[in-house]
Parts: C-alpha cells; sequence; structure tokens
C-alpha cells in the first residue's frame, strides 16, 4: 500500500472484513482506529488471512492476533508496550541517570524486548534476526547519545538557572526577552507552523492559559518557524487567535534556546520558575491533563 490509506468501517456489532493488496512480500503498515488515535504495526502479505480481535477501551493490551503471520503482530504488539511502558525509554528520565544506572535501564530493555520476541515460534528466521538486529542498533544508539545528552540533562536539572531567550520578535512588533517575566512563573511552548502534533496542542494550551487566568504565571509560545516563514507564523497567531506571548525565535531550531535546551523534537513545553529557574525542562504536554495540572498547581502555593 506504501503511503496510501484505506479506511475499513466497522459495524455496530464490532466486526469488520475487508481486503486489499501489498505491493510486494512481508508488508509493515500502521492500523489505526481512527475515532480514538489508536495505533499498531501490522505485517501483511498478499494471500494472508489476519484475524484479530481488540477492545477498544484498552486497545493494546486486549489485542491478539490469529492466524496467518500471528506470532509476528503479536509480537510487535508486544513491542510497543513495552516501549510505552515503565521499562521504556524515557529520554527526559534516562539520560537523568548515571552510567551504572542507565546501563542496568538499557540492559532491562534489551531482556524484555528478546524474551518477548524469543516466546514465538513462528516467525521466520530471517524476520527474527532482522527483529534482533533492530533492537540492537535501537539500543546502541541510546548508548551512544548518553555522554552529551547526560552533560545536557545535568544542565538543566530541577533549580539550575534557565538558558534565556533575549530580544526575540514578538507578534505585536516588539522585541521579548525572558527578564521581562521575572517575578513570574513562565511556561513555554516550543512549536511551528509545520507540526502536527504542535497544532494538537494549541486547544488543549488556551484552555489552560484560561483556567490559569490571574495567577502568577505567563504563558509564552515560541515558534520555531524559519524567519522565510515569517508571515505564515504572523497568520496562524491571527487565525487561530493565539494568546498568551506571541514570540519567533531567531535562526529556527538553531537559536541560543533551543540549543541549550537540546531541543531536537517539538512540540516542547518548559516551566521556570519566578527566579529564573527551572522547574522542569520536557514539562508534560497540556492535552495530558492530569501531569500537567499536577505540575502547574505550584503556581497556586
Amino acid at each position: 500500500m506504501g503511503g496510501d490509506k484505506k479506511v475499513i468501517e466497522i459495524s455496530e456489532d464490532g466486526t469488520f472484513i475487508d481486503t486489499f493488496k501489498v505491493r510486494q512480500g512481508k508488508t509493515k503498515l500502521q492500523m489505526m482506529l481512527e475515532k480514538d488515535h489508536k495505533m499498531c504495526t501490522l505485517f501483511a502479505e498478499n494471500g494472508s488471512n489476519i484475524h484479530f480481535e481488540a477492545d477498544g477501551s484498552d486497545f493494546l493490551s486486549t489485542l491478539k492476533f490469529t492466524e496467518d503471520l500471528a506470532d509476528i503482530n503479536n509480537y510487535e504488539r508486544d513491542k510497543m508496550m513495552i516501549m510505552t511502558s515503565d521499562q521504556g525509554f524515557n529520554r527526559k528520565i534516562w539520560y537523568r541517570f548515571d552510567q551504572e544506572t542507565f546501563d542496568s535501564k538499557i540492559s532491562t530493555l534489551r531482556q524484555a524486548l528478546i524474551t518477548s520476541l524469543e516466546s514465538y515460534s513462528n516467525i521466520p528466521q530471517e524476520q527474527l534476526e532482522e527483529e534482533k538486529s533492530f533492537i540492537d542498533k535501537y539500543l546502541e544508539r541510546l548508548v551512544s547519545k548518553y555522554d552529551s545528552e547526560h552533560a545536557y540533562a545535568s544542565k538543566l536539572e530541577k533549580g539550575n538557572p534557565s538558558p534565556a531567550f533575549e530580544n526575540y520578535e514578538n507578534y505585536d512588533g516588539s522585541t521579548t526577552s525572558l527578564s521581562d517575566f521575572k517575578g513570574k512563573y513562565v511556561f513555554i511552548d516550543v512549536w511551528a507552523t509545520w507540526c502536527s502534533p504542535c497544532k494538537a496542542e494549541i486547544p488543549f494550551l488556551e484552555a489552560l492559559e484560561k483556567e490559569y487566568h490571574g495567577e502568577n504565571i505567563v504563558f509564552v509560545s515560541m515558534s520555531v518557524d524559519k524567519q522565510a516563514d515569517k508571515e505564515k507564523w504572523r497568520n496562524m497567531v491571527k487565525d487561530k487567535a493565539m494568546s498568551g506571548v506571541q514570540i519567533l525565535a531567531p535562526n529556527a531550531t538553531g537559536s541560543e534556546f533551543t540549543r541549550a535546551y537540546n531541543i531536537n523534537a517539538i512540540p516542547r513545553f518548559i516551566l521556570i520558575d519566578p527566579q529564573g529557574n527551572i522547574v522542569d525542562f520536557n514539562a508534560p504536554r497540556p492535552s495530558n491533563k492530569e501531569e500537567i495540572h499536577k505540575l502547574l498547581d505550584v503556581v497556586k502555593s
């Protein structure tokens, strides 16, 4: 199917049946419950009869494949559950660990993945070796980044002075610096107009701003759009009537502030205290209502 998309309707009794053709061999697809945005990997090949059952309210943990390609698809489900569990890699936390603890976490994750993989007897040897190679390369990549990431994480510990931004262009035509907000908590959303996950957070951020209106906190949205896309940024701020302080970082993702916070994926949310010190360098997203309220309720204390 390549980059194609096929929508399969689920009947009122919760069942469906459909057919589709893949280009060649065993093809790795993404299957998503569109309404709930719950996703899993699906291996398929022409001529195979794939059957699965799942409870939409607890999709991954109840998902079970039978018939053709059941073992590899059930392993992919297990892998996703492991990756999203407490055993899975958490960049925000793991690179803060000392070397011994980090290595232990890597070893535990490797063992969980290999144990799951080897528990299935009907995965072809070639695919088994490919998956073991993927696990090795994935974990080696995490390990290779430890020194640099740990150095950043140490600088960004809670209570350390926050990296600053100075004279960033404001939507209203003025310039804005982090020091302008001394004495207030500052919640920063690093985003861009081209970033779909960023745009998905905007309604939740707007709701958060309304909820904490009048509290000792200011909400800053820092766009990392390129200067060439300045009008696109301005138009989106206007069209979506985005509130809070709207600023544009110079040099897009290469600004001093984004480099200092080691931001290599967005959206990124940051909370800074009234003294200019870091509270959380990688705060929960506004859509994670329980965790973000737990964090921001400090402004009410």
